[in-house]
């Protein structure tokens, strides 16, 4: 995704959006990683998330891209 403004970066900024397989915290299972930024309310915040569809655990912001 692109973002535009004139706090942010005149020609655009394009943000992270990463998604692997690792083992999950939990149970050692794989698992979903990511590190992911939104825009928000002007500001970028960078995420990293982690599910796990054996043990569904799931920490930090979660989205579906």
């Amino acid at each position: 995704m692109r973002v535009y403004g004139s706090c942010i970066e005149p020609g655009g900024m394009e943000l992270e959006d990463e998604w692997w397989t690792a083992p999950c915290p939990d149970c050692g299972k794989p698992a979903r990683h990511g590190r992911v930024q939104q825009l928000e309310g002007g500001c970028i915040n960078a995420y990293c998330p982690v599910s796990s569809k054996a043990c569904g655990h799931r920490e930090g912001f979660w989205y579906h891209p």
